[in-house]
């Protein structure tokens, strides 16, 4: 093969690879920058770690969120990664199938002994 052929199959991966991994990471990227900008008291929000909650209070550099009736957390700005109600209007993005139903069989599953749990105690 010619040396200029070879320099094009290797042209041609790269920029494949820009199209496919980096082109897409880097406007989800952009919008997160851009919730994180527009963020307003009084929405619903779910942080990087998957925490949801309500923003109460916002500074140039954290958020204060209330996740329980009473119980508010002060976190960064950035671990803010999207709206609930985005979650609401996209639940095709999420990759949660078969952990309830997972869930569900695990606990009717069993070998018929039942002994009490904490909660019960």
């Amino acid at each position: 093969m010619p040396a200029y052929a070879q320099l094009l199959v290797i042209l041609a991966a790269m920029i494949g690879f820009w199209a496919i991994v980096m082109r897409p990471a880097r406007n989800q990227q952009k919008r997160v920058e851009q919730l994180q900008n527009e963020l307003e008291v009084g929405q619903e929000v779910v942080l990087s770690s998957g925490i949801f909650g309500t923003v109460r209070a916002l500074t140039e550099r954290q958020v204060e969120l209330e996740v329980a009736p009473g119980t508010v957390l002060t976190v960064a700005r950035q671990v803010v990664v999207r709206r609930v109600s985005e979650l609401e209007e996209n639940p095709a993005e999420e990759n949660d199938t078969g952990t309830d139903a997972g869930r569900g069989q695990a606990g009717s599953e069993g070998s018929g002994e039942s002994g009490p749990t904490k909660a019960e105690d």
